[in-house]
């Protein structure tokens, strides 16, 4: 199996695809121990959800949640949002698709010089004591990602709005908003697992919430906030 650099971790997968060409950036030649092995018959997901139309669709969602229950060992969780870094501090943005978190992001890689990290399942691990924001190759269907760490600098729950306003929230208002943007395990331990870094990380981030319109304002909005931690 090859091995790819994903979240300071070493993984051994055997690609194909859609799969492969985004894992790309992130193959190694490091030799070690491995961290993470993800094998699985996609045939015979694809068998039991129809759904996912092809075997292509079938090995990047099994590989992505098979990578997001293991990675939880390693104090490692997925959340769905589009992150960018600046100023070498990461700042992600969540909300539901369709909302405008891609979108949002994009006005601050052209307005603020921002870079893409994920923009579409970035893996939030705490290593050190430091909450770090890694690119994963399950980066969405426009392959936005970049195969680097970055420490945490804020996340922003997005919502609509006539008016460009942000806040900070405190960890029991975040909950809701966080645990829709992340995986539902069936597995109660790795359920647990998830929710104990969760906690964790609303406990230790700064956390916003968003409510903007889609312009340029919006992101001037959130940029001087997050990057100052102003109101």
């Amino acid at each position: 199996m090859a091995r790819y650099r994903i979240a300071d971790l070493i993984v051994e997968m055997e690609l194909s695809g859609r799969t492969k060409q985004q894992a790309l950036p992130y193959l190694t030649e490091e030799a070690g121990q491995t961290d993470i092995s993800l094998s699985y018959d996609y045939g015979q997901v694809l068998r039991k959800y129809p759904q996912l139309r092809d075997l292509d669709t079938a090995e990047y969602m099994t590989t992505g949640s098979l990578f997001a229950a293991k990675v939880l060992r390693f104090h490692g969780f997925q959340l769905h949002a589009s992150a960018v870094m600046l100023g070498g501090k990461a700042y992600l943005f969540s909300a539901p698709s369709g909302t405008g978190k891609s979108t949002h992001t994009e006005k601050w890689c052209r307005l603020f010089g921002a870079q893409i990290i994920n923009d579409d399942k970035p893996t939030l691990r705490r290593t050190n004591g430091v909450w770090m924001v890694y690119g994963t190759p399950w980066s969405g269907k426009n392959d936005l990602s970049c195969p680097v760490g970055v420490p945490l600098g804020g996340i922003a729950f997005l919502e609509r709005g006539s008016v460009n306003h942000i806040r900070k929230i405190s960890p029991v208002e975040a909950v809701p908003a966080i645990l829709r943007e992340c995986l539902q395990f069936s597995n109660k331990v790795c359920a647990q697992k998830q929710l104990e870094l969760v906690d964790l990380l609303l406990r230790e981030a700064s956390v916003w919430r968003l409510t903007c319109r889609n312009d340029d304002e919006a992101a001037m909005v959130s940029y001087e906030a997050m990057k100052n931690g102003s109101k």
